[in-house]
């Protein structure tokens, strides 16, 4: 828009323009965009801002429904951020009913034919360590004030699926361990059982975050912290708190007292021919079945099956892997009935396409009375009009452009001036009075001055840094945002002595796509050499070593895999996702490849 002869750029404010081919005029107008910016100096700024936000989108959405020629939509960055935590907070009311689900199972599994030996009150213990575990670790690190994100509000279902895993694998060595014996002998069985094999479940789940900590996205980091702290708390409360438990069960079970009223005496002596034989059929069976199952695994054409069902597998998930994309979405960070939703389809389908604006900060101007350091500006406002999916010199806004003529030197003289390396009358002594004048004053935020002296005294020193802007296009793909911004970040570290530095509004989000594939890969790398060396100190067994590692590389490669096959993108989310998938694999091949080697070792 031409206006006095000052042209403004629009296209951040209008999209899907159609114009009359004739007058040039625009004919009709699909969105139209208002941005507010503000600045805030301290908290209390900072909070006012946010009930501003909140208050729009409230009067937003009660005139929403009444609206019928204009419908509009609001967002920002830090409602943004209010509806990511609201979808992380959302999923807190599960967690008692997790709880109260995964102790049923755990207590039913527990119960056995005889009242003393069963261990109900001991199950219901073992499913309270990962609680304490998770309580002593958030308390620990919110002391040393790591902040809570959203995000961490997978940790306790994590660390309760891994402690209530440890839970069951020591009370199955404890039935397996030697009646006879002392209470205190029982317990050194059950753990010299079920110990390596939850130490190095623990240990390579602690390690493989451990890794993800040195993850460069500041939210994968801070899951991954919480989650090493929280299984190594776990796995303390596990060997110290569970055992002692587990100890004064067994002497009530020693004592002969009842596993569900433990004050009262048991009645086994009376049921006991009954419940031995039943024992021996159900182990009869149990053996029978399983007799089966191994005769089958060991014929020649269950091995080719499985040989071609492998095959088949890797083979689809090497190629998923090859395709897998980095993306980032918001709309899997919200929920379904988030008011954002729809502003996120219209920014995603039509504004990133149409036209989007970058900033250019330039920390160190110099003396731009020097016609080679006013080129090198204007040069390199050049390259960036000229720059991948730029839109060229219509959408730039540089204060220069608008002060030349003020002064009175015209801005095509001064262009064709510092292209030929001719001197341009700049000075400094009339960018208060231009600063001043209604039509300009919108410049005053693009600059950051000096005193009022050196701007008088026409000194260089007057304009500190400023910034400018300039427009872009057909970004829709996160892939060709990134493409874009390493394009600006190259053009500005030609001026290094400019001290020039590239923003764009998504600019954070983008960066990400450089660091999720390397830190994915680099951690899925570590927590298999991580697991080979646990595994080695544990299982000193190659066969045994040689296939944990396979299983888990082989467990992660269709995880990997089937991301590309399932239409989902590597990113924090999904990232967070496969290092707990990783966790998992490893503790069920931990356990199986651990007491393979101990039945090998006894055989």
């Amino acid at each position: 828009m031409d206006l006095f002869g000052e042209k403004i750029y629009l296209a951040n404010n209008f999209y899907t323009v159609t114009i009359d081919e004739n007058s040039r005029v625009i004919d009709s107008c699909g969105l139209i965009a208002m941005h507010f910016r503000a600045t805030y100096s301290n908290d209390t700024t900072y909070r006012v801002l946010q009930l501003w936000e909140r208050a729009v989108l409230e009067f937003v959405n009660k005139h929403r429904p009444g609206m019928s020629d204009i419908v509009v939509y609001t967002t920002s960055e830090g409602l943004v951020s209010q509806e990511v935590r609201r979808t992380g907070m959302s999923a807190m009311p599960l967690m008692p009913l997790t709880f109260i689900f995964i102790m049923l199972f755990t207590v039913v599994t527990s119960l056995k034919t005889k009242a003393t030996t069963s261990k109900p009150w001991e199950a219901v213990a073992g499913v309270f360590c990962p609680l304490i575990a998770l309580v002593a670790s958030f308390g620990l690190l919110f002391m040393l004030n790591f902040e809570f994100i959203p995000l961490l509000n997978v940790v306790p279902f994590l660390v309760l699926a891994i402690g209530v895993d440890d839970v069951f694998v020591t009370l199955h060595a404890w039935h397996l361990s030697d009646r006879s014996v002392s209470v205190a002998r029982r317990v050194g069985e059950t753990m010299a059982d079920a110990g390596p094999s939850i130490t190095i479940t623990s240990l390579t789940n602690a390690l493989s975050f451990g890794i993800g900590a040195l993850s460069p996205t500041p939210a994968i980091r801070v899951f991954c912290i919480f989650a090493a702290c929280t299984v190594t708390f776990g796995y303390i409360y596990q060997i110290f708190l569970f055992t002692a438990i587990l100890a004064l069960g067994g002497q009530r079970e020693k004592n002969g007292t009842n596993a569900y009223c433990w004050w009262i005496a048991g009645s086994d002596k009376e049921t006991k021919e009954r419940t031995t034989t039943a024992e021996s059929k159900g182990e009869e069976l149990l053996s029978r079945f399983w007799d089966i199952i191994v005769e089958l695994a060991m014929s020649w054409w269950t091995r080719l099956l499985i040989a071609v069902i492998m095959v088949a597998y890797w083979t689809f998930s090497i190629l998923g892997v090859l395709q897998v994309r980095v993306g980032l979405s918001a709309e899997k960070l919200f929920l379904d009935d988030s008011p954002l939703h729809d502003f996120v389809r219209i920014q995603t389908e039509t504004i990133f396409k149409e036209g989007g604006q970058m900033f250019v900060f330039v920390n160190k101007p110099g003396d731009l009375r020097n016609p080679a350091q006013f080129g090198k500006v204007m040069r390199m406002l050049n390259q960036f009009e000229h720059a991948t999916g730029s839109i060229g010199p219509d959408s730039s806004h540089l204060w220069l452009q608008q002060y030349l003529p003020f002064v009175g030197f015209h801005t095509a003289a001064a262009s064709d001036s510092f292209f030929n390396n001719e001197p341009v009358a700049f000075s400094y002594k009339y960018l208060l009075e231009f600063l001043k004048n209604r039509s300009y004053e919108r410049w005053r935020y693009f600059l950051n001055l000096g005193t009022t002296e050196d701007c008088v005294n026409d000194k260089p020193s007057c304009v500190d840094r400023f910034f400018f802007t300039t427009g872009f296009k057909n970004a829709s793909e996160w892939n060709y945002r990134l493409k874009l911004l390493l394009e600006w970040r190259a053009i500005a570290k030609e001026h290094a002595d400019l001290e020039a530095t590239v923003y764009e509004d998504f600019s954070m989000y983008t960066d990400q796509i450089l660091s999720i594939g390397p830190a994915t890969k680099q951690t899925v790398a570590m927590a298999l050499i991580c697991m080979a060396l646990v595994c080695v100190v544990f299982i000193p067994h190659v066969i045994s070593i040689v296939c944990a590692t396979v299983s888990v590389l082989s467990i992660n490669l269709g995880v990997f895999g089937g991301l590309t096959y399932w239409k989902v993108e590597l990113d924090p989310i999904s990232m967070a996702t496969i290092l707990m998938s990783i966790g998992f694999s490893v503790d069920y091949t931990a356990h199986i490849s651990y007491h393979y080697y101990k039945g090998d070792a006894e055989v």
